[in-house]
């Protein structure tokens, strides 16, 4: 039985502007930092360590994941936000709030089926991989679209607030524990 941890990103300086972010970047904020070390503190004060860890690309997922943790880490472009095409780093309310389809593709984006496919191939590969207890930090989508795919009842209701963690059990299937929100 494999644990994997999966986390968001802490708050970027685009979320609190209401830019969209998708594979442009921008850098933490205090605020954002501070969530990651609260993740930290929350991993030790549970005695948990990590057999392996691995991070999106994102300077936003990397930052979060070395304040994290010390362990050395796999950096992994399956782990990416979905890409908006031009529409990267434009208002977040000039486009749909949930169920982008194809929206993206028109602007030279990614369609929601290649994210989630790309997303689901890319932890189901590190599943079933190496270590027991695993970190892979990335993004809200990214979490949303994975946790729709091993049809997680609860996809839709939970709250995808920035360091998030989603603790799920891995032993040929996927299971969903619990949602841990260590930083407010």
């Amino acid at each position: 039985m494999k644990t994997i941890y999966l986390i968001r990103h802490g708050e970027t300086l685009f979320n609190v502007m209401g830019l969209e972010q998708g594979q442009c970047d921008s850098p933490l904020t205090a605020k954002g930092i501070e969530q990651a070390l609260q993740a930290k503190k929350w991993f030790n004060d549970h005695h948990i360590s990590f057999d392996k860890v691995y991070t999106s690309t994102s300077e936003r997922a990397i930052d979060t994941c070395e304040l994290i943790t010390n362990k050395p880490y796999t950096k992994l472009k399956g782990l990416k936000e979905i890409y908006l095409g031009t529409k990267e780093a434009s208002l977040r309310s000039s486009s749909p709030a949930y169920g982008y389809t194809d929206y993206f593709v028109q602007f030279g984006g990614e369609h929601i089926d290649e994210v989630t496919n790309r997303i689901y191939n890319t932890i189901d590969k590190i599943a079933h991989g190496q270590g027991d207890t695993i970190l892979i930090v990335s993004h809200g989508l990214v979490m949303r679209r994975f946790l729709h795919k091993i049809n997680y009842p609860k996809t839709d209701t939970v709250k995808y607030d920035n360091c998030v963690i989603f603790k799920i059990l891995y032993d040929n299937e996927y299971h969903v524990i619990e949602d841990i929100h260590p930083a407010q």
